[in-house]
């Protein structure tokens, strides 16, 4: 058989169970089976929580792939490497399962199945136990840092104008404590000064850049400089004061991905720190008078305003990568709403040096039509309901080989009864012949179930089929102008139509310069013809995605 290899190594794990020793592990054991590691279906996360099941680029491609039947098994550590939620897990085990591949862990040597109420039992058991780990490492983590924040100290990360400086006792380091940068402290400083004398947050952000002022890290999605957002958040930051807060946000799970929960203001913690004090008290309080407070209060999960023009937040910057965002200014006599760089508008040419904008209307009607006339067409859907049908056939053919072996074991287990109960019938009497009369009994009625489960499901998924045809063309009909018509819903259908953002590209036409954007449809896995179509270029813009003509 072809077995598929997942590994996953927590946050909080090390080289105990680093994806090394479990690919090594895995693979020793499909050897051992006498099986075959299928080429190219090694799937990894690396830390990634038990708790998360939206961002697992490795799960959601293992996941992915089980309807290509490249591989028969699945081998992975044991099943928390699937989760530590009791609940998702068990979906995740089920789609594996049921899509005909078989799930082993090598640690147990076990297959995982859900054949029948014991295998389910057992199955939300272990979910149960990992959920529960989590859930105690979670309050120990929360516990330290609590006790860390109570005596002052740094409970990690790291925040401009101060440096992580190591305290040892004895030779050992016990914790980590901060202290002031001067340089940083002193552009601190410099940015209260310009905002109380009346600059806003965009021109700030534009000076610092031009200046090549080292911006703050940001992590992996971070451009190195600086942004208006930074420059607010840094003025509201109490630390700068000489008061050191913690507990502002709480980390929990809630969708299957993490969010951050605001907590009350009397459940944080604040600590006096003057020796940490950069900013004077005067300058603290006449820079809080200029802040504009909050409009409305910040919600678990929340990801900011909920965007009001058709591609913003979905397209991006060729040259910088920064978003393209919706700003009103004037094109030739008339003041209009343009598509330009984010980066560039609030940033700064030092950060982008993309200046082109571009009417929003003109933008978004050349991208709406191009994705009506080959995104949203008859021929799209009936390539994708074709495809649709191969796959589920092909899942539908993957139980031809379990029932076979069920209709043998049926027939087993009726010539055994029969056996049995001849015995009994002649007078054999043992106090074990009922119990194993018993056992095979409900043995029998598990396939019989199973074995009329299987006769069911190609009918059934037929009938999904032709429901998901006649709908998929009920919604095509709908789809014919919503784009347009409603923003909000019109967005929804283009983040589900297009496989990441679009990009934006100023390119020098007969014209003037224009912006030309590609980008790829989700329907595109499902093409297999040239995917750059013909003759959609247009004055504004042209969109490069897969050709409608199914593969």
């Amino acid at each position: 058989m072809r077995a598929a290899i997942y590994t996953r190594r927590s946050t909080e794990e090390h080289q105990v169970a680093s994806l090394g020793v479990q690919i090594e592990e895995a693979t020793r054991y499909i050897a051992r089976k006498g099986w075959t590691v299928a080429s190219g279906h090694l799937y990894q996360d690396d830390s990634v929580s038990r708790a998360e099941f939206k961002k697992r680029p490795g799960l959601i491609a293992l996941l992915n792939a089980l309807g290509g039947r490249e591989f028969d098994v699945v081998v992975l550590r044991d099943d928390t490497r699937l989760g530590g939620d009791m609940h998702r897990t068990g979906l995740v085990v089920q789609d594996i399962i049921e899509s005909g591949v078989r799930l082993f862990c090598y640690f147990e040597d076990r297959e995982i199945t859900l054949d029948g109420a014991t295998d389910k039992i057992m199955m939300a058991l272990r979910g149960f136990a990992a959920e529960l780990e989590r859930e105690k490492i979670a309050g120990r983590t929360r516990e330290h840092l609590e006790t860390k924040a109570r005596r002052g100290l740094n409970t990690g990360g790291r925040c401009y104008g101060y440096d992580n400086v190591p305290i040892e006792e004895g030779g050992r380091r016990v914790h980590v404590d901060y202290k002031i940068n001067e340089g940083e402290a002193a552009i601190v400083r410099e940015v209260f000064e310009l905002r109380a004398s009346g600059h806003g947050y965009r021109p700030i952000a534009k000076d610092l850049n031009r200046r090549r002022i080292r911006a703050p890290r940001a992590g992996k999605r971070g451009s190195g400089s600086w942004a208006p957002g930074m420059i607010r958040e840094m003025l509201l930051r109490e630390r700068y004061a000489g008061v050191q807060v913690w507990g502002k946000a709480a980390k929990a799970y809630r969708g299957g991905t993490k969010v951050r929960l605001a907590r009350a203001d009397d459940e944080c913690i604040r600590m006096i720190r003057e020796e940490l004090r950069i900013i004077p008290g005067d300058l603290w309080t006449r820079v809080q008078s200029t802040m504009r407070v909050r409009e409305t209060p910040w919600k678990a999960g929340a990801v900011g305003r909920v965007p009001k023009h058709l591609l913003a937040g979905l397209g991006r910057c060729a040259e910088c990568g920064g978003s393209m965002l919706v700003m009103s200014a004037k094109h030739g006599t008339e003041i209009k709403k343009l598509y330009g760089c984010s980066h560039n508008h609030n940033r700064g040419e030092t950060v982008c040096g993309n200046t082109l904008k571009r009417p929003m209307l003109d933008v978004d009607r050349a991208v709406v039509e191009w994705i009506e006339a080959n995104v949203l067409s008859e021929e799209v859907i009936g390539a994708v309901l074709t495809e649709l049908r191969k796959r589920l056939a092909a899942r539908t053919e993957a139980p031809n080989a379990e029932r076979d072996e069920l209709e043998a074991e049926a027939r087993r287990l009726r010539s055994e009864l029969d056996r049995l109960v001849e015995a009994l019938a002649n007078g054999l009497e043992s106090p074990t012949i009922g119990a194993v009369i018993g056992a095979r009994e409900r043995r029998l009625t598990e396939v019989r179930a199973r074995l009329q489960m299987l006769a069911v499901a190609p009918g059934v998924l037929d009938l999904e089929v032709r429901r998901l045809e006649k709908e998929a063309r009920a919604r095509l009909r709908e789809f014919q102008g919503l784009l347009t018509r409603n923003v909000i819903e019109g967005r929804k259908t283009l983040e589900a139509l297009l496989e990441g953002p679009l990009r934006f590209t100023p390119v020098q036409t007969k014209d003037g310069r224009r912006y030309e954007i590609t980008g790829a449809a989700a329907v595109g896995a499902f093409c297999t013809t040239d995917c750059v179509p013909k003759g959609i270029r247009t004055p504004v813009t042209a969109l490069k995605g897969p050709c409608p003509g199914p593969g």
